[in-house]
């Protein structure tokens, strides 16, 4: 196979970015490992590539991205323990069966610790905070969504929360969850049994708490039974947020927080939770200096289940902040973690059907 300087974008996805990390990661162990904590990628910003040396080929990088390293320290003595400006990787175009040799501008963050932020949940008497709504079916072929008749027997419904605030329980376990986003005279507690949850530590982190529609809707948690499904954040979204940053709200303990893009991590590896895949690191970003000042750890403990929206689409649920500030949050994309969770459940079908 031939290698040529890159002069197009072809492996910016999914796949690239996780081999990419694989090449970086396998270097800060050589280079550092108790000094760097994660290799992930940031929107390069509108940064300016840098000139070659002379003599030099010019090899600019055609991916519009940032090589993140996350430290504990950036005062490194030892010349050869330090990140270089920029990191060249050279990665296989599996379409043209050809390497392509890539530059990535790099940059260090400090980094706290990483910790589950859910608050942990006792079997038959707990409560848990969840933002997410979902309804699914094992039926074949996939029964129609009927707006005009909800209650269609075929349909399950349930919420997503997050599998760590089951750890250490066997078996199906029983639990409450409290209204708190929603409005209604109803009940502002319902019932809920757990049917599915990833493995921690290893991931996903989810979990679902199946109930019933008439529950879900008498309590507050949907606003109508007539409702359309979500369209979630897949690939092409998580592609271009990756390159560009995007924005949006996080919904978790009845508040709305706003916060702004600032990685992404094909994996990384949580205390307490493992390796997770897809994992998207955001910091709050405050609209006013008032709303800052009120906000006090805004991504901390008991926010785990909250879910990251931008531009109305969901993208994942929150897994874990950074402490003591718990300003910056961590996130499981909906692209691996749903998937996962149709297989668990032999669903033909599964989809968000609201947001709180």
């Amino acid at each position: 196979m031939t290698e040529k300087p890159a002069t197009v974008s072809p492996l910016l996805s999914l796949d690239g970015l996780r081999r990419m990390q694989l090449t970086l990661t396998r270097r800060a162990v050589n280079r550092d490992p108790r000094n760097i904590h994660a290799v992930g990628f940031a929107p390069a910003g509108g940064r300016p590539q840098e000139r070659s040396q002379p003599g030099e080929a010019t090899q600019d990088s055609c991916l519009p991205l940032t090589a993140q390293f996350d430290v504990v320290s950036k005062q490194r003595e030892v010349v050869a323990q330090r990140i270089a400006p920029r990191e060249t990787v050279r990665l296989l175009d599996r379409r043209r069966q050809h390497y392509l040799r890539l530059e990535l501008p790099t940059t260090v963050r400090l980094s706290g610790p990483i910790i589950p932020t859910g608050v942990r949940v006792d079997a038959d008497s707990g409560r848990a905070t969840t933002s997410v709504i979902v309804r699914w079916t094992t039926t074949r072929p996939v029964p129609s969504i009927l707006l005009a008749d909800p209650e269609d027997p075929r349909w399950r419904w349930g919420l997503l929360t997050v599998a760590h605030l089951f750890a250490g329980k066997v078996g199906t376990s029983a639990a409450r969850v409290q209204r708190q986003a929603a409005c209604g005279d109803g009940p502002r507690d319902i019932a809920g049994r757990l049917v599915a949850r990833g493995r921690i530590p290893g991931g996903p982190d989810i979990g679902l708490l199946e109930t019933g529609l008439e529950r879900l809707w008498l309590s507050g948690f949907l606003p109508r039974l007539e409702l359309p499904s979500l369209a979630l954040a897949g690939e092409p979204e998580l592609v271009r947020w990756i390159s560009s940053g995007t924005h949006g709200k996080m919904f978790a303990s009845g508040a709305q927080l706003p916060w702004r893009w600032n990685a992404y991590y094909p994996q990384l590896s949580i205390a307490g939770l493992g390796r997770l895949s897809e994992i998207i690191c955001y910091e709050f970003s405050p609209a006013s200096s008032e709303l800052a000042a009120r906000s006090n750890a805004p991504f901390g403990p008991g926010n785990s289940g909250g879910v990251l929206v931008a531009g109305g689409i969901p993208i994942g649920l929150q897994v874990a902040a950074m402490r003591p500030e718990f300003r910056v949050g961590y996130a499981q994309a909906f692209h691996t973690s749903l998937a996962w969770l149709k297989k668990r459940l032999r669903a033909s079908a599964i989809d968000i059907a609201n947001v709180l």
